[in-house]
């Protein structure tokens, strides 16, 4: 991750102007370019001094955008009281974002290689995790022994990470959990013995990190899903359609 950072100083009568030509034509322009990720401006209204900060994936996406946002840093040229401001790079070496996230990667890695060990040691002393089905799970060895169970049924599972949001200590990611059913699921309806189908779920989970840990992990996936995928509810009629 880059970070392109521009320094400016405007009259304090005219930030409000500042503020909207900023989310009128710098926000949209970082969207749209390719590697840009967001901005975010900060303004001292005391001293009227502003500062532009965007993220990009990479070091080439953030050089690339230099062109454009020449064109941006002219289009202020009106409003500003000192001279042209320099457009500086950096590389983001620590961010909150990039910490939580770490941490998910880390865990979803863990479980993925069946190191029930590692993932109990990303795991804070007080957290909960939640399942459908009315399931929780409180404190490392709990959310373990969930973890197991679904290794258990499906020796071969894996996590396949499709995308994860970082806001602060917040996380949501998006997956699929795959493997084959050659072991028996515990579920909060019953015991399910192996029968050897192989499933493919969509999921989402939430996490919430404290301190390098998971303090808490809101589990969401389709039981119907699930259960149909292992030949254990009828599959849904457009589906049964679609495969004649």
């Amino acid at each position: 991750m880059n970070a392109a950072v521009v320094r400016s100083t405007y009259k304090q009568t005219d930030l409000d102007q500042v503020v909207n030509q900023y989310k009128e034509k710098v926000l949209p322009a970082i969207a749209a370019h390719q590697g840009g990720k967001s901005a975010i401006f900060l303004v001292d209204r005391q001293t009227g001094t502003a500062i532009s900060i965007a993220m990009y994936e990479d070091a080439a996406s953030a050089a690339a955008f230099a062109p454009k946002s020449q064109q941006l840093i002219d289009s202020f040229k009106q409003l500003r009281t000192s001279d042209e401001p320099k457009r500086e790079l950096f590389e983001v070496a620590a961010t909150t974002q990039q910490e939580s996230r770490a941490i998910v990667e880390r865990l979803f890695k863990a479980i993925s290689d069946h190191d029930l060990e590692e993932a109990a040691r990303l795991t804070a002393p007080d957290s909960v995790l939640t399942a459908p089905g009315g399931v929780t799970a409180k404190g490392p060895q709990a959310i373990k022994e969930f973890n197991k169970n679904w290794i258990t049924a499906f020796p071969d599972a894996k996590i396949e990470t499709q995308e994860i949001f970082a806001q602060g200590n917040k996380v949501a990611a998006k997956a699929q959990f795959v493997g084959t059913h050659n072991g028996t699921l515990k579920t909060p309806i019953g015991d399910v013995p192996a029968t050897g189908k192989k499933v493919r779920g969509d999921f989402v989970q939430l996490f919430e990190i404290d301190r390098g840990l998971t303090k808490s992990a809101h589990l969401m996936f389709d039981q119907v899903q699930l259960m149909t995928q292992l030949g254990m509810a009828p599959a849904p009629p457009q589906a049964v359609k679609a495969s004649r």
